[in-house]
């Protein structure tokens, strides 16, 4: 029995060890500790949520073991170098970095030979077709028949040369042909930002995704698939949201309204549903209808968890039912219900919480004036938001160290809300799960236009200047219009402490 036993946890370890990536390396030179970030993402994106910080110790070495179940890439950053790693279970890569000539050398280890490749490969990079946005990018001046021949024939040119290469690498077929899907999914990904940045109408947006996406397969050669050739189906749903642009205006041009491709419903029940269950939802059915089933189903697991990131309740729950639905049995399953249950958690503890106020009335609010008068005596930083809006939530994720830097002081924190009437319900949610503490007001798009005239008059086009944040002293006058964000941490809290 005894022998049993060591026998089980001699295999346990083994295990343990076949689950894991050691990265390590040096950095000569390094002036005092440090620290290198890898970024593993869930599915595909880069979210902070997912990064592991790597202490550098006084001596320039560090040493890390990383679980990892499977094959992941991850993304290696440290003062402004920036590489793709492929991290295998079972596998180690250490390598030495040059601060002055910010590259990567001396590549050693069992999983050396395709991460030195990766390295070369300079998937990080921006493309010769990616400076400047708008106007700015000298490309952008010429047809969709022009950048054929001036971009993607260039651009892959250059992607063939990177098959090329990694075809000639001495790394196992596999993995050959995992690297080499990424990297062709790579060069559809930047031809869509490139698309999306050079100012197109949208139906020259249409016309050319649909040339770039035209034989490109959401079926994927090596499953699992790598973050890129998510990030490109996710891309894909431009190239079907345009087909669909498209379809609605021949529509229009006879008065159809017809069932429309990819959604498989009409574009008014799309408009509804999008009103009801987040765009993202709307945004599913495509992959739902058209996709190979385990890429929807990966797919699907990371708008999950981008919602719950976010902290989103409302959005989150149509597409958890959509999992438990479709996947009944998906191994994303046991750690979206965790994040779910967790979300659902929040919204109750904070229901009653005594610190969120929802100002009473605020629907018959003509002026802000009439909420910074409640406050006089009180410094009041004013944030302007909706729940649309993806940088003020990220600030919102500030919030914290800001009220803590001011626990006791003479500050309040008011938040106005631009949202629509049928938001109301899921503004009120995000608050809670958020315990955004403070005073809330919601205006809709057209009534917000008069708080936006007190707040800077004459300006024009204000739907840019979300979030922006105001700070009014103890008399109730506007002494900061333009106030700094919560991340610039800081810095804000100077601006405020001025007026205290």
């Amino acid at each position: 029995m005894k022998k049993l036993i060591i026998l089980c946890l001699v295999l346990l370890t083994a295990f343990n060890c076949m689950a894991q990536f050691r990265l390590s390396g040096s950095v000569p030179g390094a002036a005092g500790a440090d620290s290198i970030t890898i970024n593993i993402p869930f599915v595909y994106g880069y979210y902070r949520e997912n990064n592991i910080i790597i202490n550098v110790d006084n001596k320039g070495n560090f040493s890390k073991l990383i679980d990892v179940s499977e094959q992941k890439f991850a993304t290696f950053e440290y003062h402004g170098i920036k590489t793709t790693l492929l991290l295998t279970p079972g596998k180690a890569v250490s390598f030495r970095i040059n601060l002055r000539d910010t590259v990567l050398s001396h590549f050693k280890g069992s999983a050396s030979v395709e991460n030195q490749l990766l390295y070369e490969l300079k998937m990080d990079e921006i493309p010769f077709f990616g400076k400047g946005f708008g106007k700015d990018n000298p490309f952008a001046k010429y047809s969709n028949e022009d950048q054929q021949e001036r971009v993607i024939k260039p651009w892959f040119a250059i992607r063939d040369e990177k098959l090329a290469k990694i075809n000639a690498a001495k790394i196992p077929p596999a993995t050959k042909a995992l690297i080499a899907q990424e990297v062709k999914s790579e060069a559809i990904v930047q031809l869509v930002h490139f698309g999306r940045s050079t100012g197109k109408n949208r139906e020259t947006l249409a016309q050319f995704f649909l040339t770039i996406y035209e034989h490109v397969s959401m079926t994927p050669e090596v499953f699992p698939a790598g973050p890129m050739f998510y990030q490109m189906a996710n891309a894909n749903g431009a190239r079907m949201e345009g087909e669909t642009y498209l379809q609605i205006e021949a529509d229009k041009a006879t008065g159809k309204k017809s069932v429309l491709k990819y959604y498989n419903i009409t574009a008014d029940s799309g408009i509804n549903l999008a009103k009801r269950n987040g765009t993202m939802f709307l945004h599913w059915l495509p992959v739902r209808n058209t996709y190979d089933k385990r890429v929807a189903e990966s797919w699907l697991a990371q708008a999950i968890v981008v919602q719950c990131y976010e902290k989103d309740i409302t959005y989150t729950l149509p597409l958890m039912n959509e999992m438990t639905t479709n996947f009944p049995n998906s191994k994303y399953l046991p750690k979206l219900t965790g994040m779910v249950n967790n979300l659902r958690a929040a919204l109750a503890a904070n229901q009653g919480n005594g610190d969120i106020h929802i100002i009473d009335g605020f629907e018959k609010m003509t002026s802000i004036n009439q909420v910074i008068a409640s406050l006089k005596g009180k410094v009041v930083y004013l944030d302007v938001w909706g729940t649309w809006c993806g940088p003020c939530k990220e600030e919102i994720k500030h919030n914290p160290a800001l009220k803590q830097h001011f626990k006791g002081k003479d500050v309040v924190f008011v938040y106005m809300d631009m949202d629509n009437d049928i938001q109301d319900k899921r503004w009120r949610e995000f608050i809670a799960v958020n315990g955004i503490t403070g005073y809330h007001l919601r205006k809709n798009n057209e009534q917000i236009l008069l708080f936006w005239e007190e707040l800077l008059p004459g300006q024009k086009d204000k739907q840019n200047f979300y979030p922006t944040y105001f700070i009014f002293d103890k008399n109730g006058k506007l002494v900061e219009p333009l106030a700094k964000r919560p991340s610039d941490g800081v810095e804000l809290y100077r601006q405020i402490e001025k007026y205290l």
